[in-house]
């Protein structure tokens, strides 16, 4: 008769079998997958150090010059935490702090300038910058992040380039958003004209 612990290893075996058939098999239909940059993203990301309790956070955000702060566009509570970070980190006589957003292509930052100046309204700006075709994701989130930048930032600059459906071009992508991240911050510090 089997014991429990022998049912167990036996289960745990069949499951682990099982999942090696589905990850197979997901690799054949995912071609993204096998894409190096995701493969060296996956391979630099594997696990944390450490969780940070709110003490060690609120003093790394103070102390960096450029805070990266990774956006699960699908989830609401990512775009809340980002406006409360710009919230907590934009306090008077301190550095001035950017925001810089992947969801605005660079390419329109004219259009989220008008916005900041308030020269269009918020309709406008979701239609212009083509929000719900080139996006998708919820709106007022995003939104409530842009009017927390407008209230307490020095500014708002759109970071993202073409072609943003094909994962072959993310690195130049990324390079591209570098490029105007050191930009929008050398604005920011007064060392570049706007």
């Amino acid at each position: 008769m089997a014991t429990t612990t022998s049912l167990r290893s036996r289960r745990s075996a069949a499951q682990l079998h099982a999942l090696a058939s589905v990850e197979r098999e997901i690799r054949v239909q995912d071609h993204n997958g096998r894409r190096k940059y995701l493969r060296d993203f996956t391979q630099a990301y594997r696990s944390y150090e450490s969780v940070l309790d709110r003490q060690q956070l609120n003093s790394l955000v103070h102390s960096a010059d450029i805070l990266l702060v990774g956006d699960y566009h699908a989830l609401p509570a990512s775009q809340r935490f980002a406006a409360a970070l710009l919230e907590e980190r934009a306090q008077p006589g301190d550095r001035p702090v950017i925001l810089g957003v992947e969801t605005i292509f660079s390419r329109d930052q004219h259009i989220l300038d008008e916005w900041w100046r308030r020269e269009i309204g918020e309709a406008e700006l979701r239609q212009r910058i083509r929000f719900d075709v080139d996006w998708g994701y919820d709106w007022q989130p995003f939104y409530e992040l842009l009017l927390t930048a407008r209230e307490h930032t020095e500014g708002i600059y759109g970071l993202d380039c073409m072609p943003r459906e094909d994962l072959r071009k993310i690195g130049a992508r990324d390079r591209h958003a570098v490029h105007k991240t050191r930009t929008s911050s050398a604005l920011a510090a007064g060392t570049t004209p706007r």
